[in-house]
């Protein structure tokens, strides 16, 4: 006879009750073990592992004991699994069907004690899905009545809400059922708000009291598990700043909607206090919101003519001269289409497209064309709210294989607000120059939709430098660095590959070094040396039109050493304006 290994799952969802010598849980058990004795004759018996979730919702698999069945149902070590009744192996139907897969797949029966049904037919399957549907109903309608009952409670003025704040305590038995003052840590809450009106600062505050030894409070739960007792930190002062229970209400967040109601307890700081407070959170946080911080300028905002979104992603790749050994890599920005992720690059013209390169030349149309229109002088910004008002006007970016196409939003959608260009004025008035402005060479033709202005600018697609780049239709760029008088900017690797190369030479010269030491001490292939040492061979024209900014915005590195090698400094002039 063929012997059937079988285990008892049991489950209670509170922990009402367990303290009891014969609970919940033995009963289940003892039903599961007659149940298993009468079946002796098929070769039943009860494993000796027991298997019990007692204060275990059945809305959720993460339960001790059911993990421990399944990790023995995984180890071939259990033939039948039994249960009181459906219910207690889960009340959600999304996750009895999971655990019926994984009972399939270990060839693993299951049975219901009280409930008697054969899941081999359709009749069977049936029934079990309807018990399991009255299951669920049941949890979410208990689930409702808990929520509607908090819901009532608070707006009462009652704490419901577990562990009170900082400054508060829970009721004794004699005492009436609200928040009670606990005067010493009603005394540092007000310290905190009190500094927080006179710095305006989280870190700093919360670094002053944790000097003086203050910390969070330290309580023990019903379980005997200490909490607390942990330094301040901004996270938590501005939590404390932002508890409207200290101001003497009670608030209740559902389904997003946030209701505030007068509490039963006592305020520990007055309305005046709480209203300076918030106002100056209110400005801090409204110059936070006027800066755009992430990597791509164009997240969200920019895609292809065939209406498919360019997401913004990175990858690190190897830097260039460096040997494998060392490991070193530079982090490359891009967009790339959805069309081409999700139907491949051939189907996608536009494919990617280098992220620096389209953020650089579309904040430049869109500054050439406001400091145009409304005489706004863009180099008063940082390059934080100078992104941010670029990304307030900017209502789509499309891009096609032969043009690029930006929208203006003259006006903010849904307000009558001023113009963003507007609020740019008055900002800028107010600053000093602070940032460098790139310059498109290319007028941009300008048209009006409903509303929006349209910059469109004819490009071609092309790959430089391993790149995917717009350029114009004639080859041209379409971005040039400027300072802030307009003039165009040296290209920075250049000039530092340059010095670079006549330090070398000097430590060849001077001291005595080989292009193999430098390589050493550089960290650096000797080749790679070898081939910048060539750039101290450029004649005073191509030096000074180099350093000078007045060579073409995509000169590669790679092509100013192979002109480099040409000693005729004449020459050498010629290839540069050539390129």
């Amino acid at each position: 006879m063929t012997i059937v290994r079988c285990a008892v799952y049991t489950r209670k969802s509170s922990e009402e009750g367990l303290e009891q010598a014969f609970n919940s849980l033995d009963a289940q058990r003892e039903a599961g073990h007659d149940y298993i004795r009468s079946q002796k004759h098929q070769g039943w018996i009860a494993v000796n592992g027991q298997y019990d979730d007692g204060g275990y919702s059945g809305g959720s698999t993460e339960r001790p004991g059911l993990q421990k069945l399944l990790e023995d149902i995984r180890a071939r070590r259990v033939d039948v699994v039994l249960v009181y009744k459906v219910d207690r192996l889960s009340r959600s139907l999304a996750d009895f069907a999971r655990l019926m897969q994984i009972f399939d797949e270990h060839h693993v029966s299951f049975v219901s004690v009280t409930q008697q049904f054969n899941t081999t037919t359709s009749m069977g399957r049936l029934t079990l899905n309807m018990l399991l549907s009255f299951a669920q109903f049941e949890r979410e309608v208990s689930g409702e009545r808990i929520r509607d009952k908090i819901a009532a409670t608070k707006k009462k003025g009652i704490w419901v809400c577990g562990q009170p704040p900082l400054g508060y305590r829970l009721p004794k038995k004699e005492e009436e059922r609200r928040l009670w003052v606990v005067p010493s840590e009603a005394t540092l809450v007000r310290t905190i708000y009190q500094q927080y009106i006179e710095s305006g600062e989280l870190v700093g505050i919360a670094e002053r009291l944790n000097a003086k030894g203050h910390a969070t409070r330290k309580w023990q739960s019903s379980k005997g598990r200490w909490h607390g007792g942990r330094s301040l930190t901004a996270k938590y002062i501005y939590r404390v700043l932002t508890n409207p229970v200290y101001l003497g209400k009670i608030t209740h967040t559902r389904q997003g909607n946030t209701e505030v109601w007068d509490g039963l307890h006592e305020a520990i700081v007055d309305r005046r206090t709480w209203d300076a407070v918030q106002s100056k959170m209110e400005i801090a946080n409204r110059d936070v919101r006027h800066r755009w911080t992430h990597t791509h300028l164009l997240k969200g905002l920019l895609r292809t003519h065939a209406g498919h979104a360019m997401s913004p992603t990175s990858v690190r790749r190897a830097s260039k001269g460096m040997s494998k050994k060392e490991n070193q890599t530079r982090l490359v920005r891009y967009y790339v289409s959805q069309q081409a992720i999700r139907q491949g690059y051939r189907s996608c013209p536009i494919g990617s497209l280098n992220a620096a390169h389209i953020d650089e030349l579309v904040r430049a149309v869109v500054m050439n064309f406001i400091a145009e229109k409304h005489s706004a002088n863009w180099s008063s910004l940082t390059p934080e709210k100078r992104d941010h008002f670029i990304r307030e006007v900017i209502r789509e970016v499309v891009v096609a294989p032969d043009h690029l196409e930006i929208q203006i939003n003259e006006r903010k959608s849904g307000t009558h607000a001023e113009e963003p260009s507007a609020i740019l004025r008055k900002d800028m008035l107010l600053q000093q120059p602070r940032t460098l402005m790139p310059i498109c060479p290319i007028k941009p033709e300008v048209n009006r939709r409903e509303g929006v202005t349209i910059l469109r600018l004819s490009v071609q697609i092309k790959k430089l430098d391993g790149r995917r780049m717009l350029l114009a239709p004639d080859g041209r760029e379409l971005v040039v660095q400027a300072d802030v008088a307009g003039q165009p900017l040296p290209r920075e690797h250049l000039v530092r590959a340059i010095g670079q190369a006549f330090f070398w030479l000097r430590e060849i010269i001077e001291n005595g070094k080989s292009v193999r030491d430098i390589a050493r001490g550089e960290r650096l292939s000797a080749s790679r040396v070898h081939n910048l040492l060539h750039l101290t061979r450029l004649g005073p024209a191509a030096l000074k039109a180099i350093l000078t900014g007045a060579v073409r915005q995509t000169l590669q590195l790679s092509e100013v050493s192979g002109i480099a090698q040409q000693l005729d400094w004449r020459r050498q002039a010629q290839m540069l304006e050539s390129r």
